[in-house]
């Protein structure tokens, strides 16, 4: 009897979690459109969308929580921190849902959660982890130095160059 009882139990606590894991949703983004689910998010920018994992998002104009607008919230400042780490051991604060390259709102440019003091209005992505605005080039968030902006072309590869030299993952090659 008592092993009938727990079988059920078994099933039962099983059932639940399939259930769960069934119902949890992810934003998609299809085609210049966002969706949460099957549910097509009407005003969100798909151009400037991050998912930021466990429900939570942000574009360029909002927050979203489950695929709702989060009222009252600055998108360029939002960022989701979570504790890792077991009980008892060094439990850390860490930023979750990285953006893995360059972000850029009307304003502000981001490589990953760190604010660059790149210009927004000018920054471009050149590809390969390369990027400039008007004054300066930057790889990976990093600005590179003595790189000339206004002649700098990504040549694949992990290669760039400008009018002068040329460099590797934003390192000069002498």
């Amino acid at each position: 009897m008592k092993r009938n009882a727990l079988h059920k139990s078994l099933l039962l606590a099983a059932m639940i979690c399939c259930a769960a894991v069934s119902y949890a949703q992810r934003y998609e983004v299809e085609r210049g459109r966002v969706y949460f689910g099957n549910e097509l998010m009407m005003f969100a920018d798909a151009r400037s969308f991050v998912d930021l994992g466990m429900g939570y998002a942000k574009d360029q104009f909002n927050v979203y929580v489950n695929g709702r607008v989060l009222e009252n919230v600055d998108p360029s400042g939002f960022r989701l921190k979570v504790k890792s780490g077991r009980r008892g051991q060094g439990r850390k604060e860490e930023e979750i849902g990285a953006h893995k390259g360059y972000f850029k709102t009307n304003m502000n440019v981001y490589y990953g959660n760190r604010k660059l003091g790149a210009m927004a209005s000018s920054f471009e992505e050149l590809g390969g982890g390369y990027a400039r605005d008007a004054f300066d080039v930057y790889y990976c968030g990093e600005k590179v130095k003595g790189a000339m902006a206004s002649s700098f072309k990504y040549m694949g590869g992990g290669y760039g160059k400008d009018a002068f030299d040329a460099y590797y993952r934003g390192k000069k090659i002498e």
